[in-house]
């Protein structure tokens, strides 16, 4: 998959989830609920890291693309 495609794919499987996105810049912030998700990206292919908070408290990071979707398959 290209850079752009991984970007776009991860956009496409948190809207089939229910998860609202928001893009700043370099970052993806996707919300539902009670939980948010910060995406990182370096270009539009792979990412710096993610950080995963529920209530706004910090819960984890990763730098691991495959985790991230993990977190927006829930």
């Amino acid at each position: 998959m290209s850079g752009t495609d991984e970007r776009q794919a991860l956009s496409q499987t948190g809207e089939e989830r229910g998860w609202r996105r928001r893009e700043s810049g370099s970052a993806d912030i996707y919300s539902r609920d009670r939980y948010r998700i910060r995406v990182i990206w370096q270009g539009d292919g792979a990412i710096s890291g993610a950080s995963y908070f529920s209530d706004d408290i910090y819960e984890t990071y990763t730098r691991d693309l495959a985790k991230v979707r993990t977190w927006l398959a829930k």
